[in-house]
């Protein structure tokens, strides 16, 4: 069955079930936005606007059927646009520009979850459909979560986007076994999938299969939550083939209001592209290898048998005015060192013809989901990571006051994001909020004509500041 009719089917079941079982739940959000575009860094601004609106109007569905199913959707409508484009000229110089993202304009839907769920027995649950499913204990990045697009660290509650599976799962009293089946998604249009497992016979890349195979077996115990992971992907977001790792998370609370967890993902070798450092030291040494054929970058770890880890560890307490104070460190053991970052510093410095032909400086990985539109996406390079979430509700009875700074451990460069929420009812939040990265101490050198001297990792954001002011609105 085609993924479009999949949809179709799973909407006529929604659509079919009696009316008094029906809920219907959603919002409408404005979101109005101006950065201050950081043009003479190393990425290109000439089609970010500084000034954006996005409008998104979201329904959630959800219908029962018989006694132990239901079909739940949740869809959200995009319009989008912008304006004021800013960039440098061919001799380094800051111009205005005119508007080169037409596409902004277009509409986007986002098919963030569309499943059924039926219950055969209390002990067994049976799922299909596109959802969201999470089995890692992290609150700002999940080192296990190998099926969704990855979630804002500064906003992990903003991104809903699931993925297309099918589950079993198995709720016992203190234990709990679970096995899902996901295709890749490799095309769509408008949000919705075209190809789903295998690239069409018009766009035959290659011929492989793209999906991820994974069980889980959960525990709990001595007041524990303990979940034991396994997967088996291929060709699943990244260059993997064939390939099983394990993943293991646990969090418990301590002393009634300090919350421990911890989060790990390991495999052998990386799918990481790391830059060819021989390619890379100069734009002469570039010239040649891309004169030669040769990449300037590499998957040289592929099929490396050495362990590399991603681990999460971090605490969160509660006080006793409901305010909650969260800190998390994670651990890439297959991160940028910092020559290996360096590498990718310069690479970014070469003009875009020596990017373009040296097959560029993204790592894209081989789904083409990535959700709804984000505040910020997070695809960390580095090996040392630091999170820290504050909020504190309750301020005056309806305000909400939330800070997160996300650091590099290895450049200190950083991004803080506070922002402050007003409840006026039970159905409208007004929330203003700013994204203010800055770069740290342990810099490197870029070397492109024009552009910044120094750069780190979150400096590299093509932005000074951000300010946002949100409204939402429930239904």
């Amino acid at each position: 069955m085609s993924p479009p009719r999949l949809s179709l089917v799973l909407l006529a079941l929604w659509a079919s079930a009696p009316v008094s079982a029906a809920e219907v739940t959603g919002y409408v959000e404005s979101r109005t936005q101006y950065q201050r575009s950081r043009v003479t860094g190393l990425l290109p601004t000439d089609e970010q606007a500084e000034v954006q609106q996005l409008l998104e109007f979201n329904v959630q569905p959800r219908h029962a059927y018989g006694r132990g199913g239901f079909v739940s959707a949740d869809l959200s409508l995009f319009l989008r646009t912008g304006g004021r484009y800013r960039g440098l000229d061919a001799g380094g110089r800051e111009v205005s520009l005119e508007a080169r993202a037409a596409g902004e304009a277009r509409p986007l839907m986002s098919l963030n979850e569309l499943y059924v769920s039926h219950e055969v027995l209390p002990q067994l649950h049976l799922l299909a459909g596109k959802k969201r499913v999470v089995w890692g204990s992290g609150l700002a990045y999940n080192p296990t979560d190998l099926l969704n697009p990855p979630k804002d660290p500064t906003d992990p509650g903003l991104q809903r986007a699931g993925a297309y599976l099918a589950r079993v799962e198995v709720p016992l009293e203190t234990f709990a076994f679970t096995f899902l089946a996901s295709p890749a998604v490799l095309a769509q249009h408008n949000g919705l999938p075209q190809s789903l497992l295998v690239y069409p016979s018009w766009d035959r890349r290659d011929t492989r299969a793209h999906y991820l195979l994974a069980a889980r077996a959960y525990a709990l115990l001595a007041d524990a939550d303990v979940n034991l992971m396994l997967f088996h992907s291929n060709l699943y977001g990244d260059r993997f083939e064939s390939k099983t790792r394990v993943g293991v998370s646990f969090s418990r609370y301590f002393f009634k209001d300090y919350e421990l967890h911890l989060e790990a993902l390991v495999g052998r070798g990386s799918a990481r592209r790391y830059p060819v450092g021989g390619c890379l030291a100069d734009a002469q040494a570039a010239a040649g290898c891309v004169l030669r054929e040769a990449s300037l970058f590499s998957t040289h770890r592929l099929d490396e048998r050495t362990p590399r880890p991603r681990v999460l560890a971090g605490s969160r307490y509660m006080f006793g005015d409901e305010s909650l104070l969260s800190l998390e460190y994670l651990f890439q053991a297959d991160g940028f060192t910092r020559d290996e970052f360096q590498h990718y510093v310069n690479a970014l410095g070469l003009p875009r013809e020596l990017q373009d032909a040296g097959r560029g400086v993204s790592d894209a990985g081989a789904s083409a989901d990535r959700g709804a539109p984000g505040k910020f996406n997070f695809e960390p390079l580095g090996r040392h990571y630091a999170f820290l979430s504050f909020q504190k509700p309750r301020i005056h009875e309806d305000f909400t006051l939330d800070v997160v700074v996300m650091s590099n451990l290895g450049d200190l460069s950083g991004l803080v994001t506070p922002s402050l929420s007003w409840a006026g009812t039970e159905w409208m939040t007004l929330t203003l909020s700013g994204f203010i990265p800055w770069s740290g101490p342990r810099s490197l050198a870029a070397t492109r004509p024009g552009a910044s001297t120094h750069v780190s990792e979150l400096g590299l954001l093509p932005l000074e500041y951000r300010g946002l002011f949100q409204v939402h609105l429930f239904y």
